[in-house]
């Protein structure tokens, strides 16, 4: 599981900018009122006054000011994140003074997402975070699709003890199911003693099941017996004839197939079976459809007991609606 990085809504942004001109004309107006008397102050100063007519001054005055305040704004906006990791929530914020929290993701923590009228429809809104100790509480506020990333921060929320449960070795006691499968390599064909990209393709269709499904653990590096047969074979066909070049390439492949903006639900880990190495790939179900792309064409796949199934164009929209609708 990869960092998060969520931003402001840029509706947060159009909003200062068109504060920002309603406080400007507002200024404008007030300065008017006050002409006569700012002139004759402007007068007592002859190096402007003998450079710029009064008016001119004042509209630069203005228009400077609002200027500034304008970057200013943008930049508050740009340098402000919400970063989103396994087990923990962190705020930054601040253009010349940094400011940062940090809060803990335990499994008992509260999560509220809230939307406004105008944020359901722009599809921006707040998510609330409140632990069970005093003091540790986080608002997201007013970032864009709220409930994909509550979503995401429950999957976080306790990681690390999700991760410590996971045994391998126990896994491999069970008949594959709707979130367990086995395979015996990522790219290497045991049969045609090469590389077979059909492979990969199995694989990644059973990755982007578990996304648009309940998650899952993929076991790569186990024989048909449910016997670990490693990963050597597949180490011999990269680079990087490693644990570190297997995951390079995993990635590589995810990223063409799945996208890359999915990559952090997806956590490999490497164990020790019997002496041989297997890879581990745990999944985590996604907040919205999920779609693998293969020659230049989007399918999609779902977990139908231990088998990848994928879904006709009848039975795509009547599935999405109830496994992402959006919830509070």
């Amino acid at each position: 599981m990869n960092t998060v990085t969520v931003k402001r809504s840029p509706i947060v942004l159009i909003r200062t900018f068109a504060i920002i001109e309603v406080l400007g004309f507002l200024g404008y107006i007030v300065l008017a009122q006050l002409d006569a008397y700012k002139l004759a102050i402007y007068r007592d100063l002859p190096l402007f006054s003998h450079l710029l007519s009064y008016s001119t001054a004042k509209v630069l005055f203005l228009s400077g000011a609002q200027f500034l305040i304008t970057i200013y704004a943008f930049f508050r906006w740009y340098y402000e994140t919400y970063n989103i990791r396994p087990g923990s929530v962190s705020h930054q914020k601040g253009v010349i003074w940094k400011k940062q929290k940090t809060i803990p993701l335990a499994k008992d923590i509260s999560i509220s997402s809230r939307s406004g009228l105008i944020g359901r429809l722009l599809h921006y809104g707040n998510i609330y975070l409140r632990n069970p100790n005093p003091g540790e509480s986080l608002a997201l506020k007013e970032i864009p699709y709220p409930t994909r990333y509550k979503k995401i921060i429950e999957q976080y929320a306790g990681a690390r003890d999700r991760e410590k449960q996971i045994d391998p070795a126990g896994l491999l006691k069970e008949d594959e199911h709707d979130q367990l499968e086995f395979k015996s390599s990522l790219r290497f064909d045991r049969r045609a003693q090469g590389i077979n990209r059909d492979l990969e393709r199995s694989a990644m269709k059973t990755v982007a099941a578990f996304l648009n499904s309940k998650g899952g653990n993929l076991m790569l590096g186990i024989g048909d017996r449910r016997e670990p047969v490693g990963l050597e074979a597949d180490y011999s066909t990269l680079e990087r004839q490693s644990s570190d070049g297997f995951e390079n390439h995993f990635t590589q492949v995810f990223n063409k197939m799945i996208g890359p903006e999915f990559r952090h639900l997806v956590k490999l880990s490497f164990h020790k079976i019997d002496g041989n190495e297997i890879c581990l790939v745990d999944v985590s179900p996604a907040g919205q459809p999920i779609y693998l792309k293969l020659d230049n064409t989007e399918y999609f796949y779902v977990r139908t007991g231990n088998t990848t199934t994928p879904l006709k164009l009848s039975e795509l929209e009547p599935y999405t609606r109830s496994r992402f609708s959006d919830e509070s």
